[in-house]
């Protein structure tokens, strides 16, 4: 439906097509209309719908009984392609059964028969051409309904899934409250630059976990991610020492934002530094698992007790001797949100204490 006519310009002329095969009617009808609106007479019906398939037309005032077609043959296909535009069938032989023909087939506005008196005829044309501009300011109504429709939805969806993300995040702070509590007392008495440094991390816990992040997913080359790690972690490697096999291949990808991975794999590496034993080894692995990339840090160092395995991504509950030396126990948890922020999933395996842990990273 063209729903531009509805702007036109209002010294703009309505278009009115005539059809007929007797040429004193085409010019006495176009002479009577011409003043008011943009005529196009045809003697020949066959010609009319090539020239209402191009042009814009607002009216089509047809004869009934022509030698090469009936006029509600015409307007019945016409109607097929252009049921906008308003046709009126004027005819002076018309039996009951023409009219019948044309009103169910031609999906009329109005029949008239000759000689038609000239001011029923204007009158017809302006009360037609009035009841298609009623009809497509319908129906572009319509459309406008059902698109913002379809966006309140949408827009009511979103905010439902907001709220529920609010309230889960809310029931979850206020779950984790004496936790924290618990946490800050065991800090309390911390060294002055080891509590600043747990505020600069609490703030960027607490920035993350009430965020709406929106990760710039794209294409990385894994094995670039791991050797960028690894190679800002060869002083702490070194000093431990361990390690590291690093099995993945040069041609493995996947998609997440880069800042994202780093800061969780790179929670993950420094977990299995700080935990293995010394001349220990940590492997580095990562395969394609039912159509997901399926990264993996194992160490096989200190373990991790089985009711911990889920504890250690939540925050402020792991006792201070679980955690990393001198780390506060919000890197896995920070990696948690980041995770779930790339539609992913992680998780940690471990056989128990002092027999190595597995952390994984589904993407």
């Amino acid at each position: 439906m063209n729903f531009e006519i509805m702007s036109r310009d209002n010294n703009e002329k309505y278009t009115v097509v005539i059809v007929d095969d007797e040429r004193p009617i085409l010019t006495e009808l176009k002479i009577l209309l011409k003043r008011r609106y943009n005529v196009h007479t045809f003697e020949n019906p066959e010609e009319v719908e090539d020239f209402v398939d191009n042009n814009q037309v607002d009216l089509i005032i047809c004869d009934e009984l022509m030698p090469e077609m009936r006029g509600s043959v015409l307007l019945s296909r016409l109607h097929k392609k252009h049921p906008d535009v308003c046709k009126v069938v004027l005819s002076g032989q018309a039996e009951k059964n023409d009219i019948v023909r044309a009103i169910n087939e031609g999906h009329i506005f109005n029949f008239l028969f000759k000689p038609v008196n000239q001011q029923q005829l204007l009158n017809v044309i302006e009360k037609g051409i009035e009841n298609r501009m009623l009809k497509l300011t319908l129906e572009r109504q319509n459309v406008e309904l059902k698109n913002y429709s379809e966006n309140l939805e949408k827009m009511v969806q979103e905010r439902t899934a907001q709220l529920v993300k609010a309230h889960e995040r809310v029931k979850q702070l206020d779950g984790n409250k004496m936790s924290f509590l618990i946490y800050l007392t065991n800090e309390i008495n911390s060294p002055l630059d080891r509590i600043q440094k747990l505020a600069e991390t609490l703030l960027t816990y607490f920035g993350l976990a009430g965020s709406n992040l929106k990760p710039d997913m794209r294409q990385i080359a894994l094995q670039d991610t791991i050797s960028g790690l690894l190679a800002g972690r060869k002083s702490a490697m070194a000093a431990r020492p361990v390690t590291v096999d690093n099995r993945i291949s040069p041609e493995m990808t996947v998609k997440a934002d880069p800042e994202y991975l780093e800061r969780v794999l790179g929670a993950f590496i420094d977990n299995a530094v700080s935990f293995s034993d010394p001349g220990g080894k940590i492997v580095l692995e990562a395969v394609r698992h039912n159509g997901k990339t399926r990264i993996s840090v194992a160490d096989a160092g200190k373990g991790i007790d089985a009711g911990d395995l889920e504890d250690i991504f939540k925050a402020f509950v792991l006792e201070p001797e679980k955690r990393r030396p001198a780390g506060f126990g919000l890197n896995l948890p920070v990696a948690g949100i980041l995770v779930n922020a790339l539609g992913g999933k992680l998780w940690a395996e471990s056989p128990g204490p002092g027999k190595g842990a597995t952390f994984y990273l589904e993407l």
